[in-house]
């Protein structure tokens, strides 16, 4: 693909990318994704067919960005191990605070019945057989409480930096805090690893008196 073409593709996948994390994919038009990439709506289905490839298109491309920033998680040792699940909550808060799409696109794709979410299985295999390997071995050494799978794990801390960037608003009304202040935000993450910590602790206490 010539140097033109391939700009025009990215240009038309930024602005896919922007329109269905906005509305998502049934609340977007391709007329909509044109009037933003400035492309003639003729060119997105001379690429991309049909919105449901370039949707499956986005949402991959938008997948590969966590991908992409969780490689540094191959380099995790086992000296790593006392520090995964800060290592972990932290990195998942500065992702999704810097890709707010992520989250809105994710978010949009389960609401609508996550039709196209088939694309992403298996993307993030390689990290996270290394991520588990890691836990597996503070599960051996006491860190880690044989009572919680690696799945519950990784499961809470991605929910905690999702939930957060998703419903900070109403959270916001509901606590009578301002959840996006980055001191609020602070205090959020740290007390969370200290229950998480606690969490450990006791259930690592209890299957030993067992």
């Amino acid at each position: 693909m010539q140097k033109r073409a391939l700009e025009t593709k990215s240009k038309i996948l930024a602005a896919a990318r922007q329109e269905f994390s906005a509305k998502g994919f049934h609340g977007t038009t391709v007329d909509d994704i044109s009037g933003r990439a400035g492309v003639n709506k003729q060119r997105i289905y001379a690429y991309f067919v049909n919105k449901e490839n370039l949707f499956a298109e986005v949402l991959k491309d938008c997948y590969e960005s966590i991908m992409n920033s969780e490689e540094s998680f191959l380099a995790l040792l086992e000296a790593d191990i006392p520090h995964l699940a800060e290592i972990l909550l932290r990195h998942y808060f500065l992702f999704h605070q810097s890709h707010p799409e992520f989250w809105r696109l994710i978010a949009w794709e389960n609401l609508e019945g996550g039709a196209h979410l088939p694309v992403l299985k298996g993307l993030r295999n390689k990290t996270f057989q290394h991520l588990r390997k890691l836990y597996n071995k503070g599960q051996e050494q006491g860190i880690y409480s044989l009572e919680v799978s690696f799945e519950t794990f990784i499961y809470t801390l991605s929910a905690l930096a999702f939930f957060y960037f998703s419903n900070r608003l109403s959270m916001s009304l509901t606590l009578n805090q301002d959840l996006s202040s980055s001191e609020i935000q602070e205090t959020l993450v740290r007390e969370s690893l200290l229950m998480f910590r606690h969490e450990v602790r006791e259930s690592g206490s209890a299957v030993s008196q067992s």
